[in-house]
């Protein structure tokens, strides 16, 4: 066939979608004995090598069996595509194309040497990064826009953030990009004040600036200043949004995530998906079901695509506010069943009790080809805990590296003394920290006394407790369980020297809280508090409740009460736990049905534990209690955890 017959079929290049389209349009151009004509090159490599669905290789063998020297704009394609790859011959190859340029006397220029640079800043690679720098400057480039900017995130990247800033020094032509680069180089390496002083010199901020300075301040938890710059912004983009709400949920702070959200609702801004996970989370930490619940029919109303990353978001929420059949039915509706989502199905099973179930899942995923990752036997770990399974628990311990090459971390260490020391081996639990292959972190310490304090070994907790309070000496919670562990062994005055060592530390108490949603809001409640705009029923109704619930031999727990009282008064310190002014709360504002969901931030206590079944099963209502460790689910007199926890 005659060669300008070729046209019609490299136009169709322009209009293919996938590689498949492309390869077979390319096919079809050859086998008419167009031998790579040059006008087919063009849309050929491009696709290839920029499209998401592309295939760089493909670019490369069209480029490298090329019979016509092509032009530097493919060339340069090639080494762009390389560059975002980011693959682990990424820059090899890009150095290859590089050097082919030269071969062919087809003389770089500044788009070459911007691209070489994101290649080496993406390889890591300082040297060749470097030697392209003095190949900039003897070319005449080093004054290019796009160059500077590229050499500037280079050394960023790589960590010089001193180079990167003598050379945005060197020039006195500074655009917005170069101001934003030489700003984030700064953000990158941890050099918060001098970031933030460069971000007050700029003559010109965009959308990129304000970001990357709220975006800086989260990062190093600095969430109040990072409230101010939001409140300062000129234009709040999607991303200004998903940054301070994310910052909030992952910093502890989920009431003011949701406060957020809602201002961004009355906005009638539409919420992507990223600013949905982080609502979620938000909502997982209050154990705000409500609010789940309206995320979760936004997203379905809405006809949001539901990604892994959205599924393992959903599942976590639903299964951290108790409603672990909502959360496995959001799992099993999922298209996306990635290890993440699996992942987070398991350790709800878990946390709700249902360790059988998570167990078989586990196994199910793997069934299906999809490899188990550090968190992943995390949460198997921990459903191994939370049974008591000892022998299971050290054969998953030792499959990790065995079956996948896993090398447990202190994650999965602190598990294995926490399935021992639930299971009272606190010997065992001693010698296998003893056993470690690296260092044990106060983690690891402090699990095992809190399994000392559990099981009442006193002279070990003493032991355990001391070393810690003087090498982790800023934590309360190992103060008070060495406090407690005196207490129970009837050391009054030990237990009163070290809350003295506490005060002279100036170690402030977290004190505990309980938190209950009802219609939509969330409440929350300390022990003894009296803040509540109902606190006068509340009181009169658990006075009522401990009357009824001790005629079925109910007596309060005051073992751990070290002041010097009469035990009346002790079963009014420890009648007025946060968990019981919630229940009395819920008892009140909810109907007869209707679950009592309620979220506390440390171990729920023996006592609250005990009152807890009792008020289930006098009441017939169904109790939820989150606690630090795992969700304990009251019913008919029952716990989920078997008393086990």
């Amino acid at each position: 066939m005659p060669p300008h017959h070729s046209i019609p079929f490299t136009s169709l290049l322009f209009k293919c979608k996938t590689i498949q389209q492309l390869k077979q349009t390319h096919a079809q151009l050859l086998t008419r004995g167009q031998n790579h004509p040059p006008p087919s090159l063009r849309p050929t490599i491009s696709f290839s090598a920029l499209n998401s669905s592309g295939d760089i290789h493909y670019a490369l063998l069209l480029l490298f069996r090329s019979s016509t020297p092509p032009q530097i704009f493919l060339y340069n394609t090639l080494i762009r595509g390389l560059a975002r790859a980011c693959r682990p011959d990424s820059l090899s190859t890009s150095l290859l194309v590089f050097y082919r340029m030269i071969e062919f006397n087809v003389v770089p220029n500044n788009f070459t040497f911007t691209f070489m640079f994101q290649s080496c800043a993406n390889g890591g690679d300082f040297d060749l990064g470097r030697q392209l720098h003095g190949m900039v400057v003897k070319n005449s480039f080093a004054f290019d826009v796009f160059v500077r900017n590229s050499v500037i995130q280079f050394y960023s990247v790589c960590g010089k953030v001193r180079d990167a800033r003598r050379v945005f020094d060197e020039n006195e032509d500074l655009d917005i990009v170069s101001w934003n680069s030489m700003f984030n180089g700064y953000l990158k390496n941890g050099e918060i004040l001098e970031g933030l002083e460069l971000f007050d010199k700029m003559p010109k901020r965009n959308h990129v600036s304000w970001n990357s300075v709220l975006g800086a301040l989260i990062k190093f938890g600095s969430l109040d200043d990072a409230c101010r710059v939001f409140e300062e912004m000129p234009h709040r983009s999607i991303v200004s949004w998903v940054l301070l709400i994310s910052g909030y949920a992952q910093n502890g702070r989920p009431k003011e995530a949701l406060t957020l959200f809602r201002e961004m609702q009355l906005l009638d801004l539409e919420p992507n998906s990223a600013v949905l996970v982080s609502v979620l989370s938000a909502c997982s930490q209050l154990g705000a079901l409500d609010h789940g619940n309206w995320v979760y029919s936004y997203i379905q109303k809405k006809c949001m695509k539901i990604d892994s990353i959205l599924c393992a978001a959903l599942v976590d929420m639903y299964a951290k506010c108790g409603s672990i059949d909502l959360a496995m039915q959001v799992f099993h509706s999922s298209r996306k069943q990635d290890v993440s989502a699996y992942t987070s199905a398991i350790s709800g099973l878990a946390m709700n009790g249902r360790s059988i179930e998570a167990f078989h899942l586990f196994e199910q995923m793997k069934g299906k080809g999809i490899s188990p990752d550090s968190i992943s036997y995390t949460a198997v770990l921990c459903a191994c805990s939370h049974m008591g399974w000892v022998e299971k628990g050290f054969h998953y311990f030792h499959s990790m590296f065995d079956e996948h090459g896993i090398r447990p971390e202190l994650d999965h260490y602190a598990c294995m003394v926490d399935l021992l020391g639930r299971a009272g081996l606190l010997k065992e639990a001693e010698t296998f920290i003893d056993s470690m292959a690296m260092k044990p972190d106060n983690v690891i310490w402090g699990t095992l006394l809190g399994a000392c304090r559990v099981h009442g070994n006193a002279e070990m907790g003493q032991r355990v407790g001391n070393m810690l309070i003087e090498f982790d000496q800023n934590l309360d919670g190992r103060y008070i369980l060495l406090s407690n562990i005196y207490a129970e062994s009837r050391k009054g005055e030990d237990a009163e020297e070290v809350r003295n060592i506490m005060r002279k530390r100036r170690i402030k108490r977290v004190p505990g809280y309980s938190l209950i949603e009802v219609d939509g809001v969330v409440h929350e409640f300390l022990a003894g508090d009296r803040s509540h705009e109902k606190t006068e029923e509340i009181y009169l109704v658990w006075e009522e409740i401990t009357k009824n619930i001790k005629n079925y031999g109910y007596n309060a727990e005051t073992r751990t009460i070290t002041f010097d009282i009469e035990d009346e008064e002790k079963e009014n310190v420890i009648g007025y736990h946060s968990e019981k002014l919630a229940l009395a709360f819920g008892l009140i504002c909810t109907k007869p049905g209707y679950v009592i969901r309620i979220v506390k931030n440390i171990r729920i206590c023996n006592d609250c534990h005990s009152a807890m079944k009792l008020v289930s099963k006098l009441f017939g209502r169904k109790i939820s209690v989150r606690d630090r460790k795992r969700y304990h689910h009251f019913e008919e007199g029952r716990c989920s955890c078997l008393d086990y926890w």
